[in-house]
């Protein structure tokens, strides 16, 4: 496929679709200022539009204009100026330094340390860090002395949250960005078509959008503080955590912060603060850590009763197999029995392999099963996720409310929630009962006609169309089906654990999960397993040693 060459110009028209958007669906969501932000911004010649999103798209606020190089902004001066006239950006540092909007940080932090060695040779000598020439200019007294040797513009953007607002209220969360339109206009990524309107909007208040904003700047000094591992600063942020919202999908985002932040303090052994967090938050895995807190403390009755709590209302096959092994833990120290549920083994083959190549365990054993006649695929999870997505691609997609809030998703809003099936269920019963009874015929029209198109569970660069004739061949319509339904009682969980290698001869099909050496299988895989034993489907796990050299 040829490259794509973009115009100069196009991030204005998406910044314009961005603008579009969130006038035609969001209006009742913006204040008085914000669109007064908006009609100025239309009043502005496109050069100087264009300056402003080459900002506003720029990581921090403040910026040394000479620095600014734009080849499609003919007269950048101009464009400054007017941006300036308009209250859009601001070029009087000293003032903004007054005023508290700016640090003598945020000004010196621009600059390299060379440069900052020829502006202030006084204060700085060639030994020291750039960090620790900024720890003596914010300890300097002159402030005003300091602002002065600053000999070239430096411009702030004004308003930069917008931009955060905007782009939440168009995509609906808050990682896509502006780069997103931009993989869609290069066609890397290509998306479904469906209906958008005022009426599938996530944000309906002023205050939804304000608090997720407010969630979400602390959710990113929370990885700051993290990646820091600075627990002072991760305790402290614990104590800003807004209280539990009726709104559903911001409490889902609350509580999951409250599991990172729980779980750092946890490791910090601040064991009552993490234990506070763990019980607002009702996400696996909350009561699992909480047990496991509570037996660190010595509290093993209450622990105890906390697991079988959990065995007793699971909300998910992890959390109660996790409880199993902590009431085994707990049993002596609370003079309880301990009986052991009956475990399964799967069937396993060894295999000892040459392997000159030093190549991956997996593609050896591939090597292998070919050399025994077998048609061999390693695509570990995206085998039967992406037969789920060919078969319910219409479903996934189907025009249900709410699902669908920008033209740039994976999948509906839902689709990892319980809420995915309920509201689909008569559909999504009828297309498992048209595939066992083997009358659906829509896996190669989907593999066809959907081909490159974006979806959540379809892997169009591994996923073949060998591999869908020869699954459709071999693989019986029935375990398709059972295979599909365990899928869809935990999508978010279930996705994930399925063999390694899927192979095919002239008559059977078989899953194989690969272990090298000093390798086991997982949790997870083996609740795969042990579902394939349960329902016939055949697989094994082969045990790998290598032959000597």
């Amino acid at each position: 496929m040829a490259a794509i060459e973009l115009e100069q110009d196009y991030y204005l028209h998406n910044f314009n679709a961005l603008l579009k958007t969130v006038s035609q669906y969001h209006s009742s969501l913006l204040s008085a200022d914000e669109k007064r932000w908006l009609h100025s911004f239309y009043l502005l010649s496109t050069n100087a539009q264009m300056l402003l999103i080459r900002l506003l798209s720029r990581k921090g606020v403040l910026f040394r204009f000479n620095k600014l190089k734009y080849a499609e902004i003919t007269n950048i001066e101009q464009a400054k100026d007017q941006l300036i006239q308009h209250g859009m950006i601001s070029a009087d540092i000293s003032q903004l330094y007054k005023q508290h909007v700016i640090t003598l940080t945020d000004i010196f932090s621009l600059y390299t340390k060379p440069e900052l060695l020829t502006l202030l040779p006084e204060l700085v000598s060639k030994t020291d860090k750039k960090n620790e020439i900024i720890m003596k200019i914010e300890q300097y007294d002159d402030s005003e002395y300091l602002l002065s040797v600053i000999n070239e513009p430096v411009v702030m953007v004004q308003q930069q949250v917008l931009l955060a607002k905007f782009l939440l209220l168009f995509f609906g969360n808050s990682h896509q960005d502006l780069s997103q339109f931009v993989l869609s206009d290069l066609g890397l990524h290509k998306f479904e078509s469906y209906p958008i309107d005022a009426s599938t909007q996530l944000f309906h208040t002023v205050e939804q959008v304000d608090q997720w904003l407010a969630l979400t700047q602390l959710s990113d000094l929370y990885w700051h503080a993290h990646d820091a591992k600075d627990y002072t600063a991760i305790a402290t942020l614990s104590q800003s955590l807004p209280n539990k919202s009726a709104w559903v999908p911001l409490e889902n985002k609350r509580q999951k912060l409250i599991n990172h932040i729980a779980r750092d303090l946890e490791r910090n052994q601040q064991y009552n603060s993490a234990l506070a967090l763990f019980r607002q938050s009702e996400r696996t895995p909350s009561r699992e850590r909480q047990a496991r807190i509570l037996m660190a403390q010595q509290q093993y009755q209450a622990a105890y009763d906390l697991v079988k709590n959990i065995q007793r209302h699971p909300r998910n096959e992890e959390e109660y197999e996790v409880s199993i092994r902590l009431e085994k833990k707990l049993a002596k120290s609370v003079n309880q029995v301990f009986t052991a549920p009956e475990t399964f083994t799967p069937k396993a083959l060894l295999l000892q392999l040459a392997n000159p190549k030093q190549q991956r365990v997996e593609h050896c054993s591939a090597g292998y099963f070919e050399s025994q006649g077998w048609t061999v695929f390693y695509l570990e999870n995206q085998f039967l996720n992406s037969l789920f997505g060919l078969a319910m691609w219409d479903i996934i997609f189907a025009p249900i409310k709410g699902s669908f809030i920008n033209p740039y998703q994976l999948a509906p809003l839902d689709m990892f929630s319980e809420e995915f099936y309920l509201k689909r269920q008569d559909l999504i019963d009828e297309r498992l009962q048209t595939i066992e009874q083997g009358h659906f015929d829509g896996w190669q029209q989907h593999f066809e006609q959907k081909q490159g198109i974006t979806n959540y569970w379809v892997h169009w660069e591994q996923f073949s169309q060998q591999a869908l004739t020869l699954a459709l061949s071999h693989i019986p319509p029935s375990q398709l089906v059972a295979m599909f339904r365990r899928l869809l009682k935990d999508l978010r969980h279930h996705r994930s654990g399925m063999p390694d290698l899927i192979m095919f001869n002239d008559t059977s099909y078989q899953w194989v999960e690969v272990k090298g050496p000093g390798d086991k299988l997982q949790n997870h895989q083996l609740r795969w397993l042990a579902f394939f034993e349960q329902h016939q489907i055949p697989a094994q796990v082969a045990y790998v040693t290598y032959l000597d050299k």
